[in-house]
C-alpha cells in the first residue's frame, strides 16, 4: 500500500497511472486472492461488500459507509487520470507517441487518501469475517430438527395456510358438484328407460 503516493503529491500522468493500478491490484488481491485478479474490478469489490454488509446487517457499521465513498472516489479519480483534463488523454490513445509525450509532461495531482482508504478495507474485511464468523449459511438445511424449522417457516407465511385451506375447499366443492351432477344425471337417465 506504501507504493501509493500521499494525498497532494503531484506526478505526471504516466507515473499516477502506474501507482493508481498497482494499488488497484493490491486492494483486490488483499480481497480476492491473486487468483481472480484478472476477473474482478474495483466496481465488483464494492458490490461484493455491499451484499455482503446487508446480508449480514451491518452495512451501517465501522467503515462499510465510508469505504463506500472512497472506492468510488478513487475510482471517479481513477477515471478522469484515464481521459484526462476534458477528455484530452482519451482522445491521444490512438497516438501512442503523442499518448507517451501527454503522460511525460502532464502533471496529475492525487487526490486520494490510500491509507485510509486500505485502513477501511482492512476494517469492512475484518468486520465481515468476524460476522461470517457468527452464522452458519447451511444450518437451517442441515439442521437435526429440520422439519422443525420448515414448519415454523410455514406458519409465518399466511398465504401458504390460507391457499392450503382454499384448495381443500375447492376440492370439496368439486366433489360435491359432481356427486349432485351424477345424482341428477342418474335421476334423468333413470326417467327415459322407466
Amino acid at each position: 500500500m506504501n507504493e501509493m503516493p500521499s494525498i497532494g503529491t503531484t506526478l505526471t500522468y504516466g507515473e499516477a497511472i502506474k501507482a493508481y493500478d498497482r494499488f488497484e491490484r493490491t486492494m483486490l488481491e488483499k480481497a480476492y486472492g491473486a487468483g481472480l485478479l484478472p476477473a474482478v474490478g474495483l466496481y465488483d469489490l464494492l458490490w461484493q461488500l455491499e451484499s455482503l454488509a446487508q446480508k449480514f446487517g451491518i452495512e451501517g457499521k465501522g467503515a462499510f459507509s465510508r469505504l463506500k465513498r472512497e472506492i468510488r472516489s478513487f475510482s471517479s479519480e481513477r477515471t478522469a487520470l484515464a481521459n484526462g483534463v476534458n477528455g484530452e488523454r482519451f482522445y491521444l490513445l490512438q497516438d501512442e507517441s503523442a499518448l507517451r509525450q501527454h503522460d511525460e509532461t502532464h502533471l496529475f495531482k492525487v487526490g486520494i487518501d490510500v491509507d485510509r482508504l486500505a485502513r477501511d478495507l482492512d476494517e469492512a474485511l475484518e468486520l465481515l469475517s468476524k460476522e461470517s464468523a457468527k452464522t452458519d449459511e447451511y444450518g437451517d438445511t442441515y439442521s437435526t430438527d429440520w422439519s422443525e424449522l420448515a414448519s415454523g417457516k410455514q406458519e409465518k407465511d399466511p398465504f401458504l395456510k390460507w391457499a392450503g385451506i382454499g384448495f381443500c375447499v375447492m376440492m370439496v366443492c368439486l366433489g360435491v358438484s359432481m356427486l349432485v351432477h351424477s345424482v341428477f344425471q342418474i335421476g334423468f337417465c333413470s326417467k327415459w328407460f322407466i
